[in-house]
């Protein structure tokens, strides 16, 4: 009876023995597959930061040199965007290729990368359209023109700091769903395997204790294990508690949790880096401002400085003017000259064009306005250089200069001046 029993006994251990290790085998390929997957979206996760990284730097450099192409006309510039903006194509490009590698993963995280392409892509042609509507030579832009481009500007800006949002958004949700993926499968992998182990003790009570000590207990351990992996508690690790089946899945699922922290830890870097690198944009963006307005303020400084008036007795003014005369510089001279005319009550203002190397029709009509209107305002205009080649320019283009008083140079129109007092 005895031997029966002992023979039963043998049976029932060797068929739970078999089972046990079947139990254990198929834990082991489920941890390991579900180490395979978490390994595979980490990979692709980390790729996808990059990615979305370079985009949300290059988006940053492409306004950059848009806001100075506008300013300055460089067409380096230009290029340069051009250039960028193919890299940005071909980012995008690798953002849809990471698709593939959640399919198999979650729906959601599936869903959530659909989303941030669509976010990706809306901002990426945003850029496109406005790169297509940039002229060829922005020197042509009216004022008007330019603060509509600066406000687009500022409107893809706006776009790629809530895209950049939404990525760190969508970053922070695979993470929070691949743990609860991770934990789920453990959690119902070990669920399993603690029914089966409580069917076998129902149906071999006689080796209960050894059940008990060497598998229920382990495995009582491993699900209060997974359960504080699956509310997030990282840091518990199994003790090993023998060198069998039981002892290989505790490794097992040491080695996971470590992995799943590293995993985590990894995630929580690489969000950090993130956040830093948009601080960093941030405030590479402001110090752009700043110094694009120091540029303008110096910008109209020049100008002041390229019209001086200058006073040389009390009711005596000179403009010495040095360099081409376009349309713009007419009216800079226009209204400085009337604006110190103003300011000091001066009574001649002597309006030197020795530096200037052309004198056609235009700039000759700009200098009669001068004079006219400086007439208006009580000053006598005495107009001061005029080289023999010039003189010849002004009788062939019909000019009539014979009620404005002249002057070879500075010195006589000041002689003059002296004799006059």
């Amino acid at each position: 009876m005895s031997w029966n029993l002992s023979r039963k006994t043998g049976v029932l251990a060797a068929g739970y023995l078999i089972i046990l290790g079947i139990l254990a085998m198929d834990l082991v390929f489920t941890v390991l597959e579900i180490q395979k997957v978490a390994d595979r979206v980490n990979q692709a996760v980390l790729r996808d930061v990059q990615t979305v990284e370079t985009i949300n730097l290059d988006i940053q450099r492409v306004l950059t040199e848009y806001y100075s192409y506008i300013q300055t006309g460089d067409p380096d510039e230009y290029v340069e965007s051009t250039e960028i903006l193919e890299n940005l194509e071909g980012l995008v490009k690798d953002l849809h290729s990471s698709t593939s590698a959640y399919s198999d993963f979650h729906e959601t995280i599936v869903q959530k990368h659909a989303l941030l392409m669509n976010q990706t892509e809306a901002v990426v042609r945003s850029v496109q359209r406005l790169h297509a509507q940039l002229p060829s030579t922005p020197h042509t832009l009216t004022d008007g023109q330019k603060e509509a481009f600066y406000e687009e500007l500022e409107t893809i800006e706006e776009q790629r700091e809530a895209f950049a949002q939404r990525a760190h958004e969508y970053f922070d949700n695979v993470s929070t769903v691949a743990r609860q993926y991770i934990a789920q499968d453990v959690t119902l992998t070990f669920a399993g395997v603690a029914l089966a182990l409580a069917a076998m003790v129902a149906f071999t009570a006689g080796a209960f204790w050894l059940i008990d000590r060497r598998v229920v207990r382990p495995l009582r351990q491993m699900t209060d294990a997974a359960n504080m992996l699956a509310e997030g508690r990282l840091d518990g690790q199994l003790a090993v508690t023998s060198n069998d089946e039981i002892g290989i899945l505790q490794q097992t699922f040491n080695r996971m949790t470590a992995t799943i922290q590293q995993q985590t830890s990894d995630l929580e870097t690489h969000y950090r880096q993130i956040r830093e690198a948009r601080d960093a944009l941030e405030a590479t963006h402001r110090q752009t401002v700043e110094q694009l307005a120091v540029i303008q303020k110096q910008q109209e400084a020049i100008r002041e400085l390229s019209v001086p008036v200058l006073p040389v007795s009390r009711d005596t003014l000179v403009m010495p003017l040095v360099g081409v005369l376009d349309s713009m510089r007419l009216i800079q001279v226009q209204e400085q000259a009337l604006e110190r005319i103003t300011a000091t009550r001066a009574r001649r203002l002597l309006l030197d064009i020795t530096g200037v190397p052309i004198v056609d029709s235009h700039v000759a009509q700009g200098l009669i306005h001068v004079v006219q209107a400086a007439r208006l305002l009580g000053t006598d205009v005495t107009l001061i250089g005029i080289r023999p080649e010039v003189a010849q320019s002004i009788v062939g283009s019909g000019i009539d200069l014979r009620h404005i008083r002249t002057c070879s140079d500075l010195q006589s129109a000041l002689t003059q001046k002296g004799e006059r007092s």
